[in-house]
């Protein structure tokens, strides 16, 4: 006879695997917020750089301010030129240059406050100060190298 379908042990393997895969998928989709903040990392990065590059293409200071200090909101920061006080513009086209942490893309997610509460860079690009900025959860850390101005 030409039967068609599957075995008990067929099914059962495939049960088997499914189950499998699904535990492994399921513990790395638990912590969201980790994988966010990571990628908060890169961002904060960017930014920060950007306003070491408005600091030199327009010789002029600018100030990433943080944690609601200079204009930045209260869990967050900002980019600011230090002579206008005016807030740089987003270099994706959609605004001001202030993010807002703790909430929306960015819930769970917090930084320390550097020094003063902000990192100016000159118009060398040179930042007035080192500085090491860290992110919640993860621990992980974003640093401003004192008289080169390496962001890592």
């Amino acid at each position: 006879m030409n039967r068609k379908g599957f075995t008990i042990t067929e099914l059962v393997m495939v049960i088997v695997i499914v189950g499998i895969v699904a535990v492994f998928a399921a513990t790395r989709l638990g912590d969201v917020t980790s994988t966010k903040a990571g990628a908060f990392v890169d961002k904060l990065r960017a930014d920060i750089r950007y306003a070491q590059n408005l600091a030199m293409t327009r010789n002029q200071r600018y100030r990433v301010y943080f944690n609601g200090s200079g204009g930045a909101p209260a869990s967050g920061y900002s980019v600011v030129n230090n002579v206008t006080s005016q807030t740089a513009l987003d270099p994706d086209g959609s605004g001001n240059l202030i993010v807002t942490l703790n909430s929306g893309d960015f819930a769970g997610i917090t930084v320390s406050t550097p020094a003063g509460g902000y990192i100016e860079f000159n118009a060398l690009g040179v930042p007035t100060a080192a500085a090491t900025i860290t992110i919640t959860p993860g621990g992980q850390q974003v640093a401003i190298t004192d008289h080169t101005g390496a962001v890592n």
